[in-house]
């Protein structure tokens, strides 16, 4: 399965806003966040798996000191993640998914 990185905010005039903040998509689905914490005072990427379904001692966070490795990082967690969510509740966190988008292009969100 394959997971594209994209810009958060891809038309932002601040460059940083640009380059430091990135979503992470699956089958055309927002599943996560990888984000420069540049404020920190040794610098990292924080990433984070934002699907929202409970988790037996699986990490869906974590810290790394490139993007790169970020994103080492997030498919490591994501592969182990989706194993365990299964297709049954993977469909429900789509149509979730698409319940939520429905509504924000209406305004309700």
């Amino acid at each position: 399965m394959s997971l594209i990185l994209s810009r958060t905010y891809p038309d932002d005039p601040i460059q940083a806003n640009r380059e430091h903040f990135w979503r992470v998509t699956s089958e055309g689905v927002y599943i996560g966040s990888i984000v420069h914490q540049a404020w920190q005072q040794s610098a990292v990427w924080h990433w984070t798996i934002q699907v929202h379904d409970p988790s037996p001692d699986l990490g869906k966070q974590g810290v790394a000191q490139t993007r790169d490795d970020a994103m080492k990082q997030f498919r490591s967690a994501w592969d182990a993640y989706r194993h365990w969510l299964g297709d049954e509740r993977w469909l429900q966190w789509i149509r979730h998914m698409e319940l939520v988008n429905a509504r924000a292009g209406k305004g309700r969100y």
